[in-house]
């Protein structure tokens, strides 16, 4: 089954785990512990999925919306993307300050 599952993963990125839950008749803790995924919260309406920092990496809601998020060594954000196709993207200086982002409508900001 984790074949198959992945399998689904690879021809549809946007898919949600809840999704996933639904088509392969999997509570979130069976699919998570097919697919080794260890640090999450799951609640009635949504779930969260944190990296060895504690910082949120993925949230989705029970209605399939889902944001991922990628943080540097530092733990800044330097990177989000949105179920609906949207992304962020963040450069840091050696500071931790915000020097530039960037968006999926094309708008640039230097700080």
């Amino acid at each position: 089954m984790k074949e198959h599952i992945l399998k689904l993963i690879e021809l549809k990125p946007n898919i949600g785990y809840f999704t996933l839950c639904k088509i392969f008749g999997l509570t979130l803790k069976e699919l998570f512990k097919l697919l080794g995924i260890k640090n999450y919260k799951i609640k009635d309406t949504y779930l969260h999925i944190y990296d060895t920092n504690g910082n949120v990496i993925y949230f989705e809601n029970s209605d399939g919306s889902w944001w991922k998020y990628k943080y540097d060594d530092y733990d800044n954000l330097i990177y989000s993307e949105f179920s609906n196709g949207d992304w962020n993207k963040w450069e840091y200086d050696a500071n931790g300050n915000k020097i530039y982002s960037e968006d999926s409508n094309g708008y640039k900001y230097k700080y």
